[in-house]
């Protein structure tokens, strides 16, 4: 056995778990701020064209702002703040980052040059990264393994019914507010329409912030007895030993997250710009439409993987979470290039329902399978590692793919449509490809962390 595995020290001190009612109250808590925080990312998607226009700015240099600007600070800040969700008061942690992100969308609006764009966006990064780290670490010391993957589908809804309502009440606020070209705002005077959306939907959350505190701070489970100082160098340095102990799992977790990431992340930004420029539809049009099929797709996916997983796992498939979304990569696949290649709006829409409904579980998946295998010291930094890397890759590369394929490859108000299908074709199935070769890895990991899980 390795010597990371061999550091592990057990203190199995068992205790009861919280009651159903603080567990399940946590869960609507978190994914009530997980829902804004995705409101808050994704409500740029609906204001490519009027941001280009003013802002003199290429589909490339918006894909940074989508991309690059939020993923890399998403990313890096996530290193930092995922070490201080193992070590400090967890409830203190998603308290500054929903604060931070809900200023810097708010900041987003004060733009006038495409810099200024940039930092707000980093802004946003910086503040979000908070929040999975601390939200998965304390789930997990709520919930029993045997229902942890339902109450992270929960969890995971906030993000994908987010992308919902950024669409859906997005674009009614863009419908709204587009009435006029500039709008007068006390304090800060006369806005572009596009700047006061970015206000409207930014400062609410300042209030959201202060609800963590109704949450308890739950015992940490599962500890392997390791070094809590507070280092950063010594927090990644036994992650990467526990890493190296199972290099097969972590290898095919990466590899294929990063993968459906980039699909992922990269047709969240771009599904709105080409209903507008394919279809001709409006923002209402788009907002509505997207709206409902994005947020029926992500109920259906969440509770269906969390309960069925979680049933898998009570009857000893150890593996059931890279099986079950290697099932639903290969299935989307062909579901998403009909729909983004098709030119009938109606078969967009709908088909984008049923592939949203198959890829949706994907942070549900990655992050519950990470946790199971952990220990509890390594959780925060565990997660934060994953998005700093392959996260990192998947989504900061996805919406400038799409936007790169697009213009070299394709021509006509179509092209974003064929560069969704392109980048879907190559990632998709590469992502069940590494998923399969980790069934037996995975299988592996879970049986020796339930040696000293508690």
């Amino acid at each position: 056995m390795s010597e990371a595995v061999d550091s592990i020290r057990i203190a199995n001190v068992p205790a009861a778990y919280p009651a159903r009612s603080v567990g399940w109250y946590a869960v609507f808590i978190l994914a009530l701020m997980y829902l804004v925080s995705i409101l808050d990312r994704f409500i740029i998607t609906l204001l490519v064209d009027p941001i280009k226009r003013d802002l003199g700015i290429t589909d490339v240099q918006f894909g940074m702002l989508n991309g690059v600007a939020f993923a890399l600070t998403f990313s890096l800040f996530g290193l930092v703040l995922g070490t201080l969700a193992d070590r400090v008061s967890r409830r203190w942690v998603i308290f500054a980052g929903v604060s931070i992100w809900s200023l810097a969308t708010a900041a987003c609006g004060l733009a006038n040059q495409f810099w200024h764009l940039l930092l707000a966006r980093v802004g946003v990064g910086m503040g979000e990264a908070a929040l999975n780290p601390s939200a998965t670490s304390m789930l997990a010391d709520l919930f029993p393994r045997e229902r942890l993957t339902t109450a992270m589908a929960i969890y995971g809804l906030g993000a994908t019914v987010g992308s919902g309502c950024a669409y859906f009440f997005g674009g009614m606020i863009v419908q709204m507010v587009s009435q006029t070209e500039t709008l007068h705002v006390p304090i800060l005077g006369t806005m572009r329409s596009w700047q006061a959306v970015f206000m409207i939907v930014g400062f609410p959350g300042l209030l959201l912030a202060f609800l963590i505190f109704t949450l308890p701070e739950p015992l940490r489970r599962g500890r392997g007895g390791l070094d809590q100082s507070l280092s950063w160098h010594k927090a990644y340095g036994d992650l990467l030993k526990f890493i190296g102990s199972r290099k097969r799992f972590f290898l095919c977790h990466y590899t294929a997250f990063g993968f459906a990431s980039a699909v992922v992340a990269g047709g969240g930004t771009w599904y709105p710009a080409h209903l507008g420029r394919t279809f001709g539809w409006s923002a209402s049009e788009i907002g509505l439409s997207l709206g409902i099929a994005l947020t029926v797709g992500a109920i259906v996916s969440q509770v269906v993987s969390g309960r069925a997983i979680d049933a898998l796992f009570r009857r000893g498939v150890r593996d059931a979470h890279f099986r079950w979304y290697a099932g639903c990569l290969v299935l989307a696949t062909p579901a998403g290039i009909i729909a983004t290649t098709s030119g009938n709006a109606w078969v967009f829409v709908i088909g984008l329902g049923i592939f949203i409904a198959l890829v949706s579980s994907l942070p549900t998946c990655a992050a519950t399978a990470l946790n199971l295998v952990t220990p509890n010291e390594l959780r925060g930094t565990g997660i934060a590692f994953w998005a700093g890397t392959a996260g990192l890759v998947g989504a900061a590369s996805g919406p400038m793919l799409i936007a790169m394929f697009a213009e070299q490859f394709y021509s006509g108000p179509a092209a974003i449509g064929f560069g969704l299908a392109t980048l879907m074709a190559i990632c998709l199935p590469m992502g069940a490809l590494f998923l399969f070769l980790g069934f037996r890895a995975m299988r592996e990991a879970v049986a020796e962390s339930e040696r000293w899980a508690t």
